[in-house]
């Protein structure tokens, strides 16, 4: 039976159009079928490149799915995949490549691979986050949203807020900062990094809580089960108090005081595939970012 391979790509990377071009080519070539949207089936023409409306739709008919641009390219590509339980092939394209995993120099040969061997999978695990407004009741009356990397509840303007966060029913304190972050494991080296949390391996079950530039010296970052719910509230200190709900970087919602944001484990997980060249977690850190290096002195 013939396979088909979704793309989701970052058509704005001209480097991603003609690295998702040559594989389109190859497995055409190869008698594998190849799906895209529509934007994107146009800029692959003359490819065997099949049109199909949505990204859902790309996910929902494919096999597997392979993204080709930067973390952030990969990171909007989870959101839609993981609901569906499709594994995924990451093409590195971007600057830095923290998430994605194999050069576009091997990838016909890591595609080629998944078409006939066994691949291991490696499951990451993701957010949800449940935006309940003031002064509701009603528990199903939320916007729910899933996420890869973290949950920032932040000020909307450069200003001080005080966030209320709770861990299950307890309080665990009012952060007085700039926000907090809620952040899993993989999102352990991005926003939550900067705000001075841990690096935290993919396979840890847990969360990071950091408050971001805390107005005091008492607020460290913490790490607790992901087991636990996390609920984010800010609290109103004058007239025009507001807040975003930022999940991933990407997608952000305008919150008032008294409206909860709930963040706990998402009912999906994201499926990566393992070929043979993609680096380690301690590898990444290592090469990428140096770590642990002896500075020569002057």
């Amino acid at each position: 039976m013939s396979q088909t391979v979704g793309l989701l790509i970052n058509e704005t990377k001209p480097a991603a159009v003609e690295a998702a071009r040559d594989l389109a080519t190859f497995l055409e070539y190869s008698g594998v079928n190849v799906l895209s949207q529509d934007a994107i089936a146009t800029l692959l023409r003359d490819t065997g490149c099949h049109a199909v409306p949505t990204r859902d739709d790309v996910v929902v008919n494919s096999d597997f799915i392979v993204v080709f641009g930067g973390d952030g390219t990969l990171l909007a590509a989870c959101r839609t995949v993981a609901p569906h339980g499709k594994p995924i092939l990451a093409a590195h394209l971007g600057h830095f490549g923290f998430l994605t995993q194999v050069s576009p120099e091997g990838l016909r040969a890591a595609v080629e691979r998944v078409l006939t061997d066994q691949v291991p999978v490696e499951e990451r695990g993701m957010l949800q986050a449940q935006v309940r407004r003031a002064g509701s009741d009603n528990p199903n009356d939320c916007e729910t949203l899933i996420g890869m990397n973290d949950v920032v509840v932040a000020s909307g303007a450069v200003r001080l807020i005080y966030v209320q966060t709770k861990i299950g029913d307890e309080l665990l304190a009012t952060y007085a900062a700039d926000g907090v972050i809620v952040a899993t494991p993989t999102g352990s080296t991005g926003y939550s990094l900067s705000a001075g949390g841990p690096l935290v391996h993919p396979s840890a079950p847990v969360f990071v809580i950091a408050p971001i530039c805390p107005h005091t010296m008492a607020a460290r970052p913490m790490v607790i089960p992901n087991t636990e719910t996390v609920t984010l509230c800010i609290e109103s200190q004058r007239a025009d108090t507001s807040g975003i709900a930022s999940i991933d970087g990407q997608i952000e919602i305008v919150i008032a005081p008294g409206d909860v944001v709930s963040v706990s484990q998402a009912p999906y997980k994201v499926k990566f595939l393992q070929v043979g060249d993609s680096p380690s977690f301690y590898e990444k850190i290592r090469t990428r970012w140096h770590y642990g290096e002896r500075q020569n002195a002057g």
